[in-house]
């Protein structure tokens, strides 16, 4: 097997995307390290739950929004519901972006941390995982396909 550039991209944005994943790991540490001992375990489960569903959200709307065909520059319209990309560089890229939208709403919960109600939290991150992708239609729209 012969290895390509196109290949190699595609590893190195996987490494890249699980490398910011592991930042959710050393957000939990900084966050139970300002909160008391007893909310320890609070942060561990939010800071799970909010990268779950960050994810689960930017794949069924963000990802449409950060990346569809732009409608007056504001936001994608198409895209939406991720699934059967046509090359492993986009399933890539998917990754790296949510993974990324994913960080963004941990690092919400960091500041609100021992101040809110879980359901409140909860939804906070599902704000914050349709926040994320408008904005970064804004920056990142043609990153994708190289129209930046």
């Amino acid at each position: 097997m012969t290895i390509n550039a196109d290949m190699l991209n595609t590893f190195w944005i996987l490494i890249c995307a699980v490398l910011v994943i592991t930042m959710q790991a050393g957000f939990c540490c900084v966050e139970s390290g300002f909160v008391r001992s007893k909310n320890s375990i609070n942060v561990a489960i939010k800071n799970f739950v909010d990268f779950c569903i960050s994810a689960t959200v930017f794949w069924i709307l963000g990802y449409g929004i950060m990346f569809g065909t732009s409608q007056w520059g504001l936001f994608g319209v198409d895209n939406f519901g991720f699934s059967s990309p046509e090359n492993p560089q986009t399933t890539a890229f998917f990754f790296f972006q949510m993974a990324f939208c994913g960080t963004a709403a941990t690092l919400v919960g960091g500041a609100v941390a021992e101040r809110l109600r879980f359901s409140f939290y909860i939804w906070m991150t599902i704000i914050c995982g349709i926040i994320y992708p408008f904005m970064g239609h804004w920056v990142w729209n043609g990153a994708l396909t190289g129209e930046t």
